[in-house]
């Protein structure tokens, strides 16, 4: 484990504390270890013992962690894969943090102009086939974890006045009066080419987890499509099945 974990001074002793307590979890779970003493966490979290205590509670309280009397704290490593479902739409951002990264994002390309056909044939019959393009990285602790070219179709009398490097739920919103409410995702496996490895610090043909997601507003309308890869190293997902009754 570091000496300490890099703070970032804006955020809340109680958020510092979960988003360190959360990235040494996730740590242990990949080496298969536990986590150390609350003495040990304190003092690499620049906390005391009492504010560890609270916030091991609050991750044992959501199943991550185990405590038991006289012995050391372990993690669940189903319930840490739990806390990032792939039936769950949440912004990858917020995604990241949930894992106790300290996320940042890069917009690598922008522009308007015409959707090409094989993305504006997913969307709504009607909608414009023009908008916006942005290509995006999200890296977690400075290490690249996402890419994702996205498509926006945008109203004609919006033309010119989007901001691509903007929340695209926040874009879309704006220029169609109705929020993002749905996604339909896809998920693949692609080789990587040359440029998207260099993007992600990956070497030219490792495979990666896709995502083909085309977004639905509150009234029906495809209006937005992106195209994800991840590292396949840095976040995992779950999804949870039913099993249809009668059961045995």
């Amino acid at each position: 484990m570091p000496d300490n974990i890099p703070i970032d001074p804006s955020i809340d002793m109680p958020e510092r504390l979960r988003r360190g307590l959360l990235r040494i979890a996730r740590e242990a779970d990949a080496r298969g270890d536990a986590l150390p003493g609350e003495n040990e966490l304190a003092r690499v979290l620049g906390a005391n013992r009492p504010q560890v205590r609270r916030e091991l509670a609050e991750l044992e309280h959501q199943g991550i962690v185990r405590r038991h009397q006289g012995a050391a704290t372990t993690v669940d490593p189903v319930a840490l894969r739990m806390s990032v479902r792939l039936e769950e739409q949440v912004e990858h951002t917020a995604l990241l943090r949930r894992l106790g990264y300290e996320p940042t994002v890069d917009l690598l390309e922008s522009g308007t102009g015409e959707i090409p056909s094989r993305i504006h044939r997913n969307l709504s019959a009607g909608v414009p086939a023009s908008g916006i393009h942005a290509v995006k990285r999200w890296n977690a602790d400075g290490r690249p974890a996402m890419l994702a070219e996205n498509y926006l179709s945008v109203p004609a009398e919006h033309s010119g006045t989007v901001d691509a490097a903007g929340s695209i739920f926040d874009v879309a919103e704006a220029v169609w009066g109705e929020p993002l409410l749905w996604e339909v995702a896809t998920p693949g496996v692609e080789a990587l080419s040359e440029e998207s490895a260099d993007r992600l610090q990956l070497e030219p043909g490792s495979p990666c987890l896709t995502l083909e997601i085309i977004g639905v507003t509150r009234s029906g309308l495809r209006v937005f499509h992106s195209f994800e890869r991840h590292h396949p190293l840095i976040v995992r997902y779950s999804l949870v099945r039913t099993i249809p009754a009668p059961w045995r």
